[in-house]
């Protein structure tokens, strides 16, 4: 059985543990602490739709580092204070 196989053996199988654990469990904290670390996942899951000017904005700069078209973060931090000051 090759290694992919084996990992999806291995989640399906702590998927079906987990799903006994809280069958089985009536502790109110285990059971929040759960949906909490549940809720987190779904979280870092959520798609981020980007508006078309976004998106432009983030293939210039893009090739700005590709071009070498970096700056140091003291001249990052400098030009931020200019452009709060404006």
């Amino acid at each position: 059985m090759d290694e992919n196989n084996k990992l999806k053996m291995n989640t399906q199988q702590i998927k079906e543990n987990l799903i006994d654990a809280i069958n089985q469990s009536d502790n109110p904290v285990f059971l929040m602490e759960v949906s909490k670390l549940i809720d987190i996942d779904l979280e870092n899951e959520k798609v981020i739709k980007l508006k078309k000017a976004q998106i432009e904005e983030l293939k210039t700069a893009i090739a700005q580092i590709e071009n070498g078209e970096l700056l140091t973060h003291e001249e990052a931090k400098k030009q931020a204070e200019e452009w709060l000051q404006d």
